[in-house]
């Protein structure tokens, strides 16, 4: 699904697309907000984004977070797009929070002033970053589904650790390793091997990874957007707010969705997010056969849990 819109902010050009709109200024839909996580796009959820768009109750916002799938283009002319350490351009949560508060504001769906307040999804990272617009942007929700959310530090594995670390290394690798690994990554997150082979596999890693007609220099640019956003990953965005116990002044009800087989976010983390949420969790679903693309290893399920999640609450 191509991102038709464009919006600029923190040095950017944000791409999303706003779709299901009502016919007339007099019917109001409730929006739903799709915000994905590192290293994925908006494309993640597209198939469940289809199949609500297709019952005709609500509007969808999707759209690539700053350094991610088509919004990886840096404003040169903007001093917040200009080189960040060893990189252009901030892809770190705290940027990605103030970002997608400026996009809510923009298309009039933050919940203030009278404006409706968008049902969110968040996966992965978007947890946190969900989290930074809503208690510190102060942007409503009408609700908060959280998907395999990494919002309890330490943040990563071994892998994600190193790769901190020893950025300019991993930028040096040669493509043929780097690309094999991009792609551990991803096989590492999906349970089923049988849905990564289907197209998933190299649909993820499109956006990282150079193909055959790419020249050099954008096989470079690619392979230093995939470091960039695990180099400017700062634990501090997160101690922010759990130093100040801000989880338990989230003002929407709040529902969990976890893959069972999740090998990036284990169990105790999401029991730990639950017990901070306090009476604010409404829900805490634990999705067999899953890992941490659940909604790619279960699309069946996971739509009915935020269908089911939407008609409670929105």
């Amino acid at each position: 699904m191509q991102l038709s819109s464009s919006f600029q902010s923190h040095g950017w050009e944000i791409k999303y697309s706003l779709q299901g709109q009502p016919e007339s200024i007099n019917v109001r839909k409730p929006t739903v907000v799709f915000v994905h996580g590192t290293p994925w796009s908006s494309g993640v959820f597209q198939p469940i984004a289809k199949a609500l768009l297709s019952r005709g109750q609500y509007q969808v916002l999707l759209y690539d977070l700053p350094g991610y799938g088509q919004s990886q283009s840096s404003l040169k002319s903007d001093p917040a797009g200009q080189q960040s350490g060893q990189f252009a351009g901030d892809t770190s949560v705290k940027t990605q929070g103030a970002v997608l508060a400026d996009l809510l504001n923009h298309l009039q769906l933050d919940g203030k002033d009278g404006r409706r307040a968008p049902a969110i999804v968040a996966h992965d990272i978007a947890g946190a970053i969900a989290f930074r617009t809503h208690l510190i942007h102060q942007c409503d929700f009408s609700s908060l589904l959280m998907m395999d959310t990494n919002t309890v530090l330490p943040w990563g594995d071994g892998f994600y650790k190193l790769a901190r670390s020893k950025a300019e290394v991993f930028q040096e690798l040669p493509h043929g390793i780097y690309a094999a690994m991009v792609r551990a990554v991803i096989q590492s997150a999906c349970r089923n091997p049988k849905v990564l082979a289907s197209g998933w596999e190299d649909a993820l890693a499109r956006a990282w990874v150079a193909d055959d007609n790419e020249d050099s220099t954008a096989a470079s640019e690619k392979q230093s957007s995939f470091v960039r956003q695990i180099a400017q990953a700062n634990d501090a965005d997160v101690a922010e707010m759990l130093d100040a116990d801000m989880y338990k002044q989230v003002r929407c009800d709040v529902k969990i969705v976890w893959g069972e087989q999740d090998q990036w976010i284990p169990r105790h983390k999401m029991d730990s997010l639950a017990k901070m949420l306090g009476q604010r969790l409404k829900e805490f679903v634990v999705v067999p056969e899953a890992g941490h693309l659940v909604m790619l290893d279960q699309p069946e399920r996971v739509s009915v849990e935020i269908f089911d999640w939407l008609s409670k609450y929105t």
